[in-house]
């Protein structure tokens, strides 16, 4: 069976790529792995812990929330389908997951949530293009 990771992180061009995900597996009879990555916020320089704290909590709260609407869009699909989180480098989590895990395509968008949404193709998808040797599909 062929393996499909789609990753998201609640950007409208992510849920398109997971719509493109669900049309595609069904139609070739594709697992699903979606994807989210919390990153941490390690690098912050703060010696106040309880914000670090504060921070990486909203993270993860913004994560599960991601995940539910990603849970909400593959309601109905009928094949073999799982959400998952990873804490780490959003590039580097990835890559790696992809690759670690066999995945034959790895779909996402064209653009996240970043600051700098307006550039031509978002940086997190252009550096996994550049690093992975996993075929990937972006969506716009």
């Amino acid at each position: 069976m062929k393996k499909i990771l789609v990753t998201t992180d609640g950007s409208k061009y992510s849920q398109k790529a997971l719509f493109k995900a669900k049309q595609m597996a069904t139609d070739m009879g594709c697992e699903v792995t979606i994807l989210s990555v919390v990153n941490l916020w390690d690098n912050v320089y703060s010696h106040n812990m309880d914000i670090k704290a504060e921070l990486g909590k909203s993270e993860m709260d913004r994560t599960q929330a991601i995940l539910k609407e990603a849970e909400e869009i593959f309601k109905g699909f009928e094949g073999e389908w799982k959400t998952v989180y990873k804490v780490g480098d959003v590039v580097d989590v990835i890559v790696k997951f992809a690759e670690e895990g066999n995945y034959d395509l790895v779909i996402m968008g064209s653009r996240g949530l970043g600051a700098f949404s307006r550039t031509l193709l978002g940086s997190v998808s252009d550096k996994v293009i550049h690093h992975i040797n996993t075929s990937v599909m972006i969506v716009k």
